[in-house]
């Protein structure tokens, strides 16, 4: 076991939630170069996340950029496109330390994603130890790898759609889910409050997410997580969550487009400003 631990990367993500710190990603969209890894620590995030289910991001590409996470000490996400142990574990095996699957509304469906992702007894995947997360070690005893993989693994069904919010009780008491991730925009949508983060029915839902969590932690021990998508336009909204309910601890931060635009915009009012000044 202590082999294990000396060479399975930790998950900063999962150790920041465990210490009930939050922790927050940049989503990378459009600057998919490694160099965004130490930018992204360097900054201060804790996470790089990149979304394979809304951009055009192939697994080559999201592996090199895992591994240059890992490399600098911050946790590689990973949005699969579908609930599916062909993406689910390739992720892992790439790389990634956090898996994100959405549209999970089930418990089936929930179950399905811990079966791609944790090794046994938890999960079914296929045991490879020849990736960046165990430093391609070799010659350490299966049984230590799996249980110390599994441990720094999260894997993190998303809820966001009415049917899910519905069984969301069920979802979260299924063993090996680490944390569920409120898809608040898709959420909002499918409840006929598009938009509405303020919206009491909105408020509720996001309630009713945490007090499943809290229950299932109570019952099993586990100490499981909740995660916000779609909320960084609204940093008051995300604090008040936050502080009402502590097993809310991941925070998506936003993506590399909205960063840059918005960059690029304050940039150009600069120079329009100084043209306006020397036109006087």
């Amino acid at each position: 076991m202590a082999q294990a631990l000396a060479v399975v990367r930790p998950n900063l993500v999962k150790d920041r939630m465990a210490a009930g710190q939050i922790a927050h990603s940049l989503g990378l969209r459009i600057c998919l170069s490694t160099e965004m890894a130490l930018l992204a620590q360097r900054a201060g995030y804790h996470a790089v996340l990149m979304n394979l289910e809304h951009s055009a991001t192939g697994l080559e590409t999201a592996s090199a950029i895992c591994t240059a996470c890992l490399n600098v000490g911050i946790t590689p996400m990973v949005v699969v496109p579908t609930n599916s142990p062909e993406w689910i574990s390739r992720s892992l095996d790439s790389g990634a330390q956090a898996v994100i699957v959405p549209h999970v509304s089930t418990v089936e469906s929930a179950k399905a994603c811990v079966k791609a992702a944790k090794y046994p007894p938890i999960g079914t995947r296929s045991m490879t130890m020849l990736n960046a997360i165990t430093q391609y070690s070799t010659g350490i005893h299966f049984k230590a790898i799996s249980k110390v993989s599994n441990d720094t693994t999260i894997i993190m069904p998303m809820i966001e759609t009415k049917e899910g919010l519905e069984n969301v009780e069920a979802i979260a008491a299924v063993e090996g889910i680490d944390c569920l991730l409120v898809g608040c925009g898709d959420l909002c949508v499918d409840l006929d409050i598009p938009g509405e983060y303020d919206n009491p029915i909105f408020l509720a839902a996001v309630a009713k997410v945490a007090a499943a969590v809290d229950a299932a932690n109570a019952a099993s021990g586990q100490k499981r997580f909740v995660g916000l998508g779609g909320l960084e336009t609204r940093p008051d909204c995300m604090e008040d969550l936050t502080r009402r309910y502590p097993c809310i601890r991941y925070l998506m931060a936003g993506r590399d487009i909205v960063h840059m635009f918005n960059g690029m915009k304050a940039q150009c009012k600069t120079f329009a400003e100084i043209n306006e000044k020397i036109q006087q």
